[in-house]
């Protein structure tokens, strides 16, 4: 990847749905180089989906959380298959320290946040959560 792909990359991650006449207007070059580069970076791995952010009044009415998850001896790739299940997990990491990785869900009510964190709870190799709900993002714009 060269500094075209970097800044292709980053006006994509300000906004997806920009158009590809737009992304070249503001890269200063043509049209089909930006979807060339577009097209190559998927092929590659490099871009893997487009996605939605919802709206201020749309994340209003449900619940954000993240949850911290222990794991017991297991690798993780079972219990992060099993997550991915999970209608309520929008995205999965893996970290280092004391816990395993991290899931974010988003919810409609905190019935629905504690009936998932029971179902994250019940997975064979898991051994510990923590959860925090989102009160606020503070992420630049």
């Amino acid at each position: 990847m060269d500094d075209l792909d970097h800044r292709l990359l980053h006006l994509l991650t300000r906004d997806a749905r920009a158009s590809v006449t737009d992304l070249a207007a503001a890269l200063q070059v043509s049209r089909g180089t930006v979807q060339n580069r577009i097209d190559r970076l998927l092929h590659q791995k490099v871009i893997h989906r487009f996605t939605v952010e919802l709206g201020q009044s749309e994340e209003d009415h449900q619940i954000s959380a993240f949850t911290l998850i222990r794991l017991k001896a297991d690798d993780g790739r079972a219990t992060q298959a099993a997550l991915r299940r999970i209608d309520a997990i929008t995205d999965i990491h893996t970290l280092s320290g004391a816990f395993d990785l991290v899931a974010e869900l988003r919810v409609r009510s905190l019935k629905l946040l504690d009936q998932t964190l029971d179902q994250i709870r019940a997975l064979p190799e898991v051994a510990e959560t923590q959860s925090h709900i989102r009160l606020a993002s503070a992420g630049k714009r």
